[in-house]
């Protein structure tokens, strides 16, 4: 194969990947990675001791962080320094490592069921995407949480790794979306996980700032410009701050009210509201939500394309 054609080929087969993973329908190849979740609970079952202080349950978290994506990172860096069909398999794994459809599909089957006003069979789709507890969640408490996961498991999920990838390659959207992973498989607000998932809980927060960042100055362009970016400016009243601006500016451009208190194991924890006060979310914002995320996705692309176009031909 000549140069230019190696080149046509790193160029298209991960755009085609990508397009792929919005095109299958159902819940898509990035289930492959529950196989990192299962895998870093059961390691957490191993070390992960109750009896151990704060310090050494953060210094075994860490120590695990490490195990898991030292031998992923440097394992594929040689793969690909070794073989000659690299693209091929990056296309493929970067097609494992993206997910769309399936937080959006269960989206939509959420608001289909809230519209017609069942919120209780919601609650149980709901239930495996976020950690807090459900079972006495309301109609509106379901909208507002499906909305939330919505954005934050897109963002992470999608968003963040389509950035890392763009700007690094394979291996930084491997190891991205991994650390996405341990974070929700040990996430502190679990009281189990309180120190041994706080250094995964860190990198998540230091790797997922800029994609988020740039998702949540796209959605500040719909809706009221002014009004959007002041409510960019009130992330920091969430734990990680990256997120907050996520909910604050998609709260302002919906004009619905996100955040508020929720439970955790039986306990409830406070947390910001954004957007106006007791105005909720409904089906039609509902609807809105994943059309702004569908153009966001685009317009992601669009912004980050002459970078991988950079990347792959002149590095």
């Amino acid at each position: 194969m000549d140069e230019s054609s190696w080149l046509w080929l790193s160029l298209s087969l991960p755009l085609l990947g990508i397009a792929l993973e919005r095109l299958i329908p159902g819940r898509g190849f990035g289930q492959v990675m529950l196989l990192v979740r299962w895998f870093a609970e059961q390691l957490a079952n191993k070390v992960n001791r109750s009896g151990n202080g704060p310090r050494q349950q953060r210094l075994a978290g860490g120590m695990a962080l490490l195990a898991i994506l030292l031998p992923l990172s440097l394992g594929l860096a040689l793969f690909n320094h070794l073989t000659p069909i690299s693209v091929v398999v990056d296309s493929l794994l970067l097609l494992c490592l993206l997910q769309w459809q399936a937080p959006m599909h269960s989206y939509h089957r959420i608001t289909r069921l809230l519209n017609k006003q069942q919120h209780k069979p919601a609650r149980t789709i709901l239930r495996p995407w976020v950690l807090r507890d459900c079972d006495s969640l309301t109609a509106v408490g379901v909208a507002k949480a499906s909305a939330e996961m919505l954005l934050l498991r897109l963002a992470a999920n999608w968003f963040g790794v389509i950035f890392w990838f763009m700007l690094g390659g394979i291996v930084p959207a491997l190891i991205y979306r991994t650390i996405t992973e341990l974070h929700f498989a040990w996430n502190p607000k679990l009281v189990q996980y309180r120190q041994f998932g706080h250094t995964a809980s860190r990198f998540y927060q230091l790797f997922s700032y800029l994609p988020f960042q740039l998702l949540a100055l796209i959605i500040c362009c719909y809706g009221k410009l002014s009004r959007n970016q002041a409510a960019l400016s009130e992330g920091f009243r969430w734990p990680y701050i990256g997120s907050g601006k996520l909910i604050s500016v998609s709260a302002s451009s919906l004009q619905s009210e996100l955040g508020g208190p929720r439970h955790y194991q039986q306990q409830k924890v406070e947390q910001a509201r954004f957007g106006p006060n007791q105005q909720y979310p409904e089906a039609a914002e509902l609807d809105r939500l994943a059309l702004k995320l569908n153009m966001s996705a685009l317009l992601y692309l669009v912004i980050l394309c002459p970078v991988y176009l950079a990347r792959v031909i002149y590095l």
